[in-house]
């Protein structure tokens, strides 16, 4: 399987982040596993609401974990938006204009 960089974002409600909040070790129970677990390169939170942003390498089934696990545990289902690198974007487009090029 072939890992991606993803931007990954999800919403977690007021109702469930009061919960967790609350809950037996708190809301880095679940965002530390989530941190070990998927090793992200970067992580962040929007002021002001507990809405998550994370930045890692994903394969399929990876993926599928983390939809779980934060369907499950936050009541919400992640977005996935499938990330290039800036110094690799050039060539890629390059290459994917010659191949565009090629369609009847």
């Amino acid at each position: 399987m072939i890992k991606v960089r993803y931007l990954v974002y999800f919403e977690v409600s007021a109702e469930v982040g009061n919960h967790l909040d609350f809950e037996e070790g708190g809301p880095g129970k679940i965002f530390g596993y989530l941190m070990s677990r998927f090793a992200p390169e970067a992580v962040y939170t929007e002021a002001g609401t507990r809405n998550v942003f994370m930045v890692a390498d994903l394969n399929e089934a990876q993926m599928t974990e983390l939809m779980l696990i934060v369907s499950k545990k936050l009541g919400t289902y992640p977005e996935f938006t499938p990330l290039i690198l800036g110094e690799a974007t050039p060539g890629i487009a390059a290459k994917a204009i010659e191949e565009a090029k090629k369609a009847p």
